[in-house]
């Protein structure tokens, strides 16, 4: 290649030499066949990150986007899914304690292969969706990706998670249009249109507030009522007006090893729940002042209510709700 790199330059500076013409051919054949088999495999647009002692590596195996995990011997066997993280913090004060947890959802087998203690798996093209979750500015949420599971003996695992940013933008459906409160002179219109939500509401009667709320519940058997993001809020009379469009960030795919008996652990080189926003977005979370809850992604896997809630006093609400559809 570098007799054929120095004519390709001659022939660039000083025009077509008769010498570097069939250089130039074979590298073009050369760059055109390299490419195409990188665009088959699909590697280079996705990265690695692995919390795991066994080395791991990406690349393409038959065409195929492979990953190969080193040092594992006879693997028990390995299964693919739907991965969810989830985080929580158990108790209060000095008794607050940081909890994660990781579950394969639907498992079905998946074929590996076994090369002399070499474990080779790829992530079936049919399971692939853009993952979806929340990061609190407190370190809780969950995360969902399409994640495959090893089971390598005497009670451990390895996982590793796709993490791929949406194709296209998501479409919003709503199940009804307005949402009331009778008795209270509170009204909202919904209209869902070109990939978004807008909120219009009127309020002609005192009140001690009024809010619109997303809710995101992804069905975890912690905070069972999900997490929810307020749109829009007011007191006494008015109008609040709202736009909610779901979130679809553009990031490089990436692949994340590590041991699920060892997340939000303080073990040495272990997947810290808080830290996804920083793989995805390539800056540190919380050193880059965001203070706020960091949306991973909506889609897949959660289910999505606005709600509208009133305040009456004295500890009391009134509210009136509806489903969404992202798809």
């Amino acid at each position: 290649m570098g007799v054929f790199d120095s004519r390709i330059t001659m022939w660039s500076r000083t025009g077509p030499h008769p010498l570097s013409v069939f250089g130039l051919l074979c590298y073009w054949v050369y760059e055109i066949a390299k490419r195409s088999l990188w665009d088959l495999g699909g590697c280079q647009l996705t990265r690695l990150i692995s919390y795991v002692k066994n080395q791991v590596e990406l690349g393409p195996d038959g065409g195929r986007d492979c990953l190969t995990v080193y040092g594992i011997g006879n693997l028990k066997g390995a299964f693919r899914g739907k991965g969810v993280i989830y985080s929580w913090i158990q108790g209060v004060d000095e008794a607050a304690r940081w909890n994660c947890q990781f579950e394969l959802l639907q498992p079905t087998r998946a074929e590996f292969t076994n090369r002399q203690g070499e474990i080779i798996v790829e992530f079936d093209p049919m399971d692939k969706f853009p993952c979806t979750g929340i990061v609190t500015s407190n370190g809780e949420g969950y995360m969902i990706a399409p994640a495959l599971k090893l089971d390598v003996g005497k009670g451990s695992e390895i996982v590793l998670t796709l993490l791929s940013p949406p194709a296209k933008p998501h479409n919003v459906s709503v199940e009804k249009t307005v949402l009331a409160i009778p008795g209270e002179e509170a009204t909202m219109t919904l209209t869902a249109e070109s990939g978004e939500l807008r909120c219009l509401g009127n309020f002609s009667a005192m009140s001690k507030g009024a809010r619109v709320i997303l809710n995101r519940n992804p069905g975890l058997p912690v905070y069972k009522a999900g997490f929810n993001e307020t749109l829009g809020k007011l007191k006494g009379r008015g109008q609040i007006s709202a736009v909610w469009k779901p979130v679809d960030r553009s990031f490089e795919e990436l692949v994340l090893v590590f041991d699920p008996s060892t997340i939000c652990s303080f073990e040495a080189n272990s997947l810290s729940f808080d830290r996804i926003p920083s793989h995805l977005s390539g800056s540190e979370f919380k050193d880059s002042g965001c203070i706020d809850d960091y949306v991973i992604g909506d889609g897949i896997g959660v289910s999505y209510t606005i709600r509208l809630l009133l305040d009456r006093g004295l500890g009391r609400h009134s509210s009136d709700e509806a489903r969404l559809a992202v798809t």
